[in-house]
């Protein structure tokens, strides 16, 4: 009710209060009262009370109205602020979701595109200028877009009061533009790249603050509803995903591809079926024989271990889905039980009197878990075996990446008299500084492609340095994967001793153990 209105009502009842008043003192009078002062009185006062309730109701009446739509208003613009970025003064990712959403609700069978773009090449910004000063650059580019899209009718509009507002900042760097493809009378590809050509020139060709300048370049993932995702949420997200193949391949313009979906899919579920065979220890675990080749004794064996995924009837090693085990979280699970079969193993052998080394290959984000050593200690004292029969194999680049921590830790080991050994060695100068520092036992290459033919000369000359540099070292070096003959006998030619691979054996499970060794003391 408006002010006005509200005094109409005030006098009104004024009025209506003040005639039924004097009429009910005028039948008084009529039926014998008498007009002394005391009945006028009582008269001019219950009209004056009477007045006063009026004005007092109508004033209450009229503050409760107006402070009502002080409040409406007050929501309302609080509303709108707390919806806008604080850096570009754009629509935050929430709410452009919400109108994004709206307008899949209300038109239902109406083609919409979501493009998700970003500047490749901010973090030049941020490095350089740190993040307050970068945000200026960031408002003036987010100003600069908003400029060259606000008048497209085609894009939706975030910003539900005055101008049209087509462009909202998501998360980090990445904005988001939404685009209504229905009445269009080109293909949908081309009115999008359109879209974002239009968005790439609104850019300046450089963009200063104080003395720095950087040249800002796009990049662009789109996403499709219905094609690529029935909700909001979801099609933004697939066209983020299309933005970050944009970014990694040094493409413009990326379209989200159903493919990736299913890939991705299949990659959870495959995790997840790692996660449930880690923890239910259903993965398979073998040994494979270390072997001196001049005289046939058995140097040690190396523990391995088999994952059969989704039904596969191949399987998988560990390198090949360590990947995956990292990604699922299950890595050090699988490292402790690695150690746990590694322990198992030696007391099977050491009670058949067979006192070889088992060697295990630690993932190198492992190495650094603060209780590693304190597990292995626990092992050595459960299954009472000394630690000079385990080695420890871990990845020339953990020595490169982290010297002092990983430098620590292997001191730790050491102290519990294991031995440490370092696979794929490249016979870098770097790697033979730090193997030299940390009296490492031990060292491992790859075989894999080393044959007895002259058209591999590469890698021989590789692998007859690494044996020459290493015999002068006096460390142990084993040749691993030699699976051929002519691989073991080139191997043999340039000095190698110790070989590891499926000429001696693929794999030995760890209930057979015993048998083979009979075998093989009895063959050899």
């Amino acid at each position: 009710m408006s002010r006005f209105n509200i005094r109409v009502v005030f006098l009104l009842s004024i009025i209506v209060v003040t005639s039924g008043l004097s009429f009910l003192f005028v039948q008084l009078y009529r039926d014998g009262l008498s007009l002394t002062p005391t009945s006028i009185f009582v008269y001019l006062s219950v009209l004056l009370f009477s007045s006063y309730i009026c004005w007092w109701l109508s004033l209450k009446l009229f503050n409760s109205v107006k402070g009502g739509s002080k409040t409406e208003i007050i929501t309302k613009k609080t509303t709108e602020i707390s919806s806008l970025d604080t850096v570009t003064n754009l629509p935050t990712a929430q709410s452009a979701l919400q109108v994004f959403e709206q307008a899949i609700t209300q038109n239902k069978n109406k083609p919409l595109a979501a493009i998700v773009l970003k500047p490749i090449n901010f973090e030049q910004a941020n490095t350089l200028l740190g993040h307050h000063n970068s945000d200026l650059l960031l408002l003036q580019l987010a100003y600069c877009l908003q400029l060259s899209v606000a008048n497209n009718e085609a894009l939706l509009s975030f910003s539900s009061v005055g101008e049209p507002v087509r462009i909202a900042r998501l998360q980090g760097l990445n904005f988001l533009v939404v685009i209504n493809l229905a009445g269009n009378k080109y293909d949908d590809k081309s009115v999008i790249n359109e879209i974002c050509v239009q968005l790439t020139k609104s850019v300046p060709e450089a963009m200063s603050f104080k003395s720095f300048s950087l040249n800002f370049e796009l990049a662009f993932g789109v996403a499709l509803h219905q094609k690529n995702g029935n909700t909001a949420h979801e099609v933004v997200a697939h066209a983020g995903d299309a933005l970050l193949d944009a970014s990694s391949s040094q493409q413009n313009i990326r379209y989200f591809n159903n493919e990736k979906l299913r890939h991705t899919q299949h990659q959870l579920a495959r995790m997840e079926q790692l996660r449930s065979d880690v923890l239910d220890e259903k993965l398979h675990w073998y040994i494979q024989p270390q072997v001196n080749i001049d005289d046939n004794s058995i140097l040690g064996f190396q523990l391995r271990v088999h994952w059969y995924e989704l039904q596969s009837t191949t399987p998988l090693e560990l390198e090949d889905f360590t990947l995956l085990a990292k990604h699922s979280g299950e890595m050090y699970i699988l490292a402790k039980q690695m150690l746990k079969y590694a322990f198992l193993t030696l007391a099977v052998l050491q009670k058949n009197n067979h006192k070889q080394p088992i060697s295990i290959s630690l993932p190198s984000n492992c190495l650094f878990q603060p209780d590693l050593v304190d597990y292995i200690e626990l092992q050595i004292k459960h299954y009472n075996i000394s630690g000079r029969y385990l080695i420890v194999e871990l990845n020339e680049n953990v020595l490169l990446e982290d010297i002092d921590r990983a430098r620590s830790i292997i001191n730790q080991l050491k102290s519990l008299d294991i031995t440490i050994a370092i696979t794929d060695f490249s016979g870098s100068y770097q790697a033979l500084r730090y193997i030299r520092k940390m009296a490492i036992h031990q060292i491992k290459i790859n075989c894999q492609q080393l044959t007895n033919d002259s058209e591999n000369r590469v890698d021989k000359a590789i692998t007859h340095a690494l044996i020459t540099l290493t015999r002068t070292m006096k460390l142990p070096l084993i040749g691993t994967d030699i699976d051929k003959r002519d691989a073991a006998d080139a191997f043999s030619t340039m000095g190698g001793k110790y070989v590891q691979g499926n000429i001696i054996s693929p794999g030995i499970a760890l209930d057979e153990v015993e048998l083979w060794l009979e075998k093989w003391y009895k063959n050899h």
